[in-house]
């Protein structure tokens, strides 16, 4: 494991940096859901949606109800049209009511398996609070960004944020930051409802703002050299701190994201909201180029009046 950033930073204590400000964030929402709400899906529901013989009869009743056009656009494995399903909630509302063909036993084993696992997420977290095109409301472009489905989806965005607002706040304004972090989230909320052409289930995470950071330190200090920690073991000599350039971000966070969105047209993929990736680290790289272009100005404005001030000295 290796993260950009100074694992010393973890050990300061805690003041009102903006570093410490979002990590609090994140920790109060995941704290306030894990109190408030029921685990989504249970470990019952997770162990039938697991099945073979639920998972094969799904994607049979899921491509009945899709349109000629549908059909001829649909591809992929069993295991990605069944995830596909899953995730779309047209599908989830017309179950009960559709005429399917086939094992008529199985099917309404399996109508009510999906009424429960869609009532399910109408009352979790991630609807509440979550992202999506089916129902969006205001307030969900922010608490979007400050979700997650799970303690480790939530240590690992927080850990990566934390590290690299801390690395960013030795030389940029708090300003900059905070609005790079919260207009990279909406940027990359933006991208994933435009790829997501199913009306599937809710985006939640901080990985389109963690995205965004990412690009912005890229654009702004790309060449300088940066401490990256590493743990290999909990042992002597298996974990540390290496120097590397900060562009070294770009291969080690995002390709990976550009590359699957380019072959995945719907945005995510094994349930990672990569268009949201995209999104966010596009408005970054902008953000950036505003920021270098802004830095520029101001040199060559200074640059302007140094040169004023001597011009009585010419004769």
């Amino acid at each position: 494991m290796i993260f950009p950033g100074n694992f010393s930073e973890i050990a300061e204590k805690p003041s009102l940096k903006l570093s410490w400000m979002v990590l609090f964030l994140n920790l109060f929402f995941y704290l306030m859901v894990s109190l408030t709400f029921d685990n989504w899906p249970t470990a019952q529901m997770r162990e039938t949606l697991m099945d073979e013989k639920f998972r094969n009869s799904v994607v049979e009743m899921y491509v009945q109800t899709l349109d000629p056009i549908e059909k001829k656009t649909l591809t992929g494995s069993i295991s990605a049209i069944y995830s596909r399903a899953l995730k779309d909630q047209k599908f989830w509302s017309r179950v009960n009511d559709y005429p399917f063909n086939g094992d008529q036993i199985q099917i309404a084993e399996n109508k009510k398996v999906i009424s429960n696992f869609y009532d399910g997420y109408l009352n979790s977290a991630q609807h509440q609070f979550g992202l999506s095109s089916v129902d969006v409301s205001p307030w969900s472009w922010v608490t979007y960004q400050f979700v997650h489905g799970s303690f480790l989806h939530l240590f690992g965005n927080v850990l990566l944020i934390f590290l690299l607002i801390s690395y960013l706040e030795k030389s940029v304004s708090t300003a900059w930051i905070g609005a790079v972090y919260l207009l990279s989230g909406f940027a990359g909320g933006i991208s994933f409802l435009f790829f997501d052409s199913v009306g599937g289930m809710s985006v939640i995470g901080a990985s389109a703002s963690a995205s965004g950071l990412i690009a912005f330190l890229i654009m702004i200090k790309g060449t300088e050299l940066m401490p990256w920690g590493f743990l290999i073991a909990p042992i002597k000599k298996g974990y540390g701190q290496i120097y590397l350039p900060v562009f070294f971000l770009f291969p080690v966070f995002l390709v990976t994201d550009f590359v699957n969105l380019l072959w995945e047209p719907s945005g995510v993929v094994a349930n990672v909201a990569v268009s949201a990736h995209v999104g966010g680290a596009l408005f970054g790289f902008i953000m950036g180029t505003g920021y270098l272009l802004l830095l520029r100005s101001k040199a060559a404005s200074h640059s302007i009046f140094s040169n004023n001030d001597g011009l009585h000295e010419l004769s």
